[in-house]
């Protein structure tokens, strides 16, 4: 064999390498995406699991109403905010993370577009009461603390 057969083969060699690297490359990338996505939904999951978040959904579901007041919100005793403070800012950070494309929309809609559906016109009054009861304490629209939520509440909407 001379050299130059030798060289065409070490090329040939270097490059069946070279593909088998790209395509175990490929293959890593597609398992690291499917087990991201397993973490996160898992993550979704565990927040749903929360007794706190549990009892935001109670009080949505039994002291919010489309007419609620300021007055009605007031009234809530403190284990009540507390729920509905961990429920609307957990889901309005779910909001925003996938308002930016950190979350699958398919997966947000898996684990709370039906709570998004009946609840939404409830939560979007409950923001609409805290903004204007805050409208002098914050200089900025106090709207935009709830981006996420309103966001999504929009995104998740079926007519």
């Amino acid at each position: 064999m001379d050299i130059e057969t030798a060289a065409n083969i070490g090329e040939a060699v270097s490059g069946i390498a070279i593909l088998f690297t790209l395509l175990f490359s490929l293959r890593q990338i597609k398992f690291w995406n499917e087990n991201r996505r397993y973490e996160i939904g898992r993550d979704l999951a565990n927040h749903l699991s929360d007794p706190l978040i549990h009892r935001g959904f109670s009080v949505s579901m039994t002291k919010l109403h489309d007419d609620i007041t300021i007055q009605d919100i007031a009234g809530l005793d403190r284990e009540e905010k507390n729920a509905m403070n961990a429920m609307m800012i957990g889901i309005n950070n779910i909001g925003l993370l996938a308002k930016h494309g950190h979350l699958s929309m398919d997966l947000v809609d898996a684990f709370y577009g039906r709570y998004v559906r009946v609840f939404g016109s409830r939560w979007r009054r409950a923001i609409d009461v805290f903004t204007s009861a805050n409208q002098g304490d914050v200089s900025e629209d106090e709207t935009d603390v709830w981006d996420g939520m309103l966001w999504l509440m929009h995104a998740l909407k079926k007519d």
